[in-house]
């Protein structure tokens, strides 16, 4: 599938398995980098361009095929509260990245003082106090899984119909330097909570706050981004409120809930 879309230069479609069936709504996914690996597999960064609703499934493929439409991306009425949610949600998405950029340098201090012979303390407890001082510190960074999904994020924006990039995996890569990732993801935040795009505000932020499976298709499947926005405003007030408390974002990995056959 994937050496057809790059051939043609066309998209694939993605949709939520789900008990009983496929999800009602997916995902139109242009790809913007794919990376091959020596044993087939493949790394793609993709681009969600359309939702959309399947009319007829084709089973006759390898992989699963079929006939779709498209589904508008109305805003919501009126425009005035259409614009306070955004306001809202870009703010506490801000909000939602320093509280994880001061969970990892918790983390870091934890390390610093496990290696501390001797050293049996409980730890400071979590206070919006010791938030502020932690995100006023210059060498704190985000977490790492944070800053892989805004700049694969960054990179999918470039232009709607940018060219694919295509490279063979090499395990001798070499990072970016900490200064070229800081500007990358200044750059991503900025272009991530801006207001002006409330459909694509709602979409992107739908993307990177870790939510379950169940969550992020209620998200998708929204009819307005207004009532997406609001969503989105419950769950990141939650997951503040979480975070500012010392307890981290947590999905369960439903492999491990299946269950087992002796």
């Amino acid at each position: 599938m994937v050496k057809r879309c790059l051939e043609a230069g066309t998209p694939f479609g993605i949709v939520r398995s789900e008990r009983g069936g496929l999800a009602e709504i997916g995902t139109i996914a242009e790809i913007r980098e794919a990376t091959r690996y020596v044993d087939g597999r493949w790394d793609l960064v993709v681009l969600g361009a359309a939702r959309f609703t399947i009319t007829r499934l084709n089973r006759e493929e390898p992989y699963l095929r079929g006939e779709i439409e498209t589904i508008d991306e109305p805003i919501g009425a009126p425009a005035s509260d259409v614009a306070v949610a955004a306001e809202r949600v870009s703010d506490l998405f801000i909000d939602y990245l320093d509280l994880l950029r001061s969970e990892e340098l918790s983390d870091e201090d934890d390390e610093d003082e496990s290696d501390v012979e001797g050293d049996e303390g409980d730890g400071e407890e979590v206070t919006p106090e010791a938030i502020d001082e932690a995100m006023e510190e210059d060498d704190v960074s985000l977490s790492s899984e944070v800053v892989a999904e805004i700049e694969r994020l960054l990179i999918a924006s470039n232009g709607p119909t940018g060219p694919t990039r295509i490279s063979d995996y090499d395990e001798a890569s070499v990072e970016p330097d900490d200064d070229e990732s800081d500007e990358l993801l200044g750059s991503a935040i900025t272009r991530l909570t801006g207001t002006d795009d409330p459909v694509g505000l709602s979409h992107v932020v739908s993307g990177v706050v870790q939510l379950s499976a169940e969550q992020r298709q209620a998200l998708l499947a929204a009819p307005t981004a207004l009532e997406r926005l609001q969503m989105l405003e419950a769950h990141l007030d939650r997951e503040n409120l979480l975070l500012a408390r010392g307890i981290r974002p947590w999905v369960a990995d439903p492999r491990a809930l299946r269950p087992r056959r002796n």
